[in-house]
């Protein structure tokens, strides 16, 4: 009933609760578009610019400018992953979750959680949304499929809520 009012009155890119995710809910990528607000693309431009960036991470940042949807903060849909957004995800081969903070790389501590957008998760995990599955490739080169389960806090919802 809840999903039915929302597509009658909400753009289809709104969901009034993305915290948390069902399997009847889950979105692939595929019908989804990576939405990436501007305000953390110029941030994360200029951690690129430093000397201790590498050449992959530079090229992830290009690759996200060049094919992301940006926009500006207030306009992101609340069930997207942005810095600063804590979730809960899980390895699609596993039944281990994680709880991580997606953070600049100046504050990243993979053992309190705080997992930098710059490393091959997080810049997968960045505008992606909650159900949906994202591919990385650690350095290990072995391919991972995390499931984004929840969205446990995102900054631009809160601060922008009225």
């Amino acid at each position: 009933m809840l999903r039915h009012l929302q597509s009658l009155f909400l753009p289809e890119a709104i969901v009034l609760f993305p915290q948390t995710c069902s399997l009847t809910d889950m979105k692939t990528p595929a019908e989804n578009e990576r939405i990436v607000s501007e305000s953390d693309l110029a941030q994360l431009k200029a951690c690129i610019n430093l000397p201790t960036a590498t050449p992959q991470q530079r090229a992830m940042v290009e690759t996200i400018e060049a094919t992301a949807l940006l926009v500006a903060p207030d306009q992101i849909p609340p069930d997207v992953v942005t810095m600063n957004t804590m979730i809960e995800c899980a390895a699609h081969d596993s039944a281990d979750t994680h709880r991580w903070t997606l953070v600049y790389p100046d504050k990243a501590d993979y053992r309190m959680g705080h997992l930098s957008a710059l490393s091959p998760a997080g810049i997968s995990l960045l505008g992606a949304r909650c159900g949906q599955t994202v591919v990385c490739r650690p350095p290990s080169g072995v391919q991972i499929r995390y499931v984004i389960k929840a969205i446990l806090l995102q900054p631009e919802s809160r601060h922008f809520a009225q």
